[in-house]
């Protein structure tokens, strides 16, 4: 089992991080210990690709993606390099969650990859396809993406609440407190103003960038299309297996980059529902008190209903450019949500292409 997450516990251990290490792997007489293995638990997905080359060197990519307490995802990637000496394997990488350098050692026996590095612990890897990690990392995302729900409803839930015994209080008070009601409706309508006007900041500076994103994504699907197209010409030379390997091997790490920048995507989505969208639901109930002020006044002294009045006006002034924002900014996502999409849809078809070329 993993922990802390499995990944970094094995390579950590109880060295500090510039600590080199020894990796020692038993791949077998005659076993070819190049391939794809996965391991991992409930939150850590970690995905090893092996290259061994005719000179008995090993190259190849270690990946690793942990799910955190908040439900928001780490991903790492970074190459590997190593060389073979009979049944021995010495493997290292640097920059590896935090890491310095890292080391790992251990025995292939059939298809598991038994890895430890300086804690005693094991890391089990099995040998894997990319359709089988795929689906760890989209079931990993499926679990982040429902933390994240929950936590956005459990906010939204109390916020009702707080919005709702708030409401109760002023009602209850309402006869003995004109006076505290009319400064506090006053200084609530300044208080959502300024939400807005931050905002409308955030959403220029997010807006600017939506075009770049999506360039991104199209930039990501052509850099892929080049490894597979350099694969493709290798095809059907057995000098050059090495090569298409690790051709596919660096088509599938530019890939993940897609989701990375998909998560940001999902996350700016849930902020814009879970903290933007209440604010435009509460720009709307304090217009319709600022039109029942306007109809009856009550106990509210000249003075009293001028701030008021001053108050709705600063408020009409503010939810436009707000309103027009906020559907800018859930069109933009929308866009971007289906370019996604569309170049994802893409990347599927050449890393497959990918992996039948290796």
């Amino acid at each position: 089992m993993l922990t802390m997450p499995g990944c970094k516990r094995i390579l950590w251990g109880g060295l500090p991080a510039y600590a080199a290490l020894s990796v020692f792997l038993l791949t077998g007489c005659q076993r070819n210990i190049s391939g794809s293995y996965l391991a991992g638990d409930a939150n850590t997905v970690c995905w090893l690709q092996l290259v061994r080359t005719p000179d008995n060197h090993l190259t190849g990519q270690l990946a690793a993606s942990t799910l955190k307490e908040d439900g928001t995802i780490e991903p790492s990637n970074v190459s590997v390099t190593g060389a073979v000496d009979g049944e021995n394997v010495t493997l290292s990488g640097t920059g590896f969650l935090g890491l310095q350098s890292f080391v790992l050692s251990g025995t292939l026996s059939g298809d598991t990859l038994t890895l430890t590095g300086a804690q005693s612990n094991p890391l089990t890897f099995k040998r894997s396809t990319l359709a089988v990690y795929q689906s760890q990392i989209a079931a990993l995302n499926t679990r982040s993406q429902n933390i994240l729900k929950e936590r956005a409803a459990a906010q939204a839930q109390q916020r009702a609440f707080e919005i709702q015994a708030q409401q109760r209080a002023l009602e209850a008070q309402a006869q003995q407190r004109t006076f505290e009601l009319q400064a506090r409706f006053v200084s609530d309508i300044d208080a959502i103003i300024g939400k807005m006007e931050r905002f409308d900041s955030e959403a220029d500076l997010h807006l600017g960038r939506f075009p770049g994103a999506e360039k991104g994504y199209e930039a990501i699907t052509e850099k892929i299309e080049g490894y597979v197209a350099r694969e493709r010409q290798l095809a059907g030379n057995p000098n050059a297996a090495v090569a298409r390997g690790q051709l596919s091997a660096a088509a599938n790490q530019v890939s993940s980059q897609t989701d990375q920048m998909h998560y940001q995507g999902e996350s700016l989505q849930s902020s814009l529902e879970t903290n933007v969208k209440p604010v435009a639901d509460q720009a709307t109930a304090f217009e319709q008190q600022c039109r029942a002020v306007s109809q009856n006044s009550g106990n509210l002294t000249p003075a009293e209903i001028q701030n008021v009045n001053a108050a709705c006006d600063r408020l009409e002034s503010a939810v436009t450019p707000f309103r027009q924002k906020f559907s800018a900014m859930s069109d933009g996502l929308a866009h971007l949500e289906q370019v996604y999409r569309d170049e994802h849809r893409k990347q599927e078809q050449l890393l497959q292409t990918a992996y039948s070329l290796q």
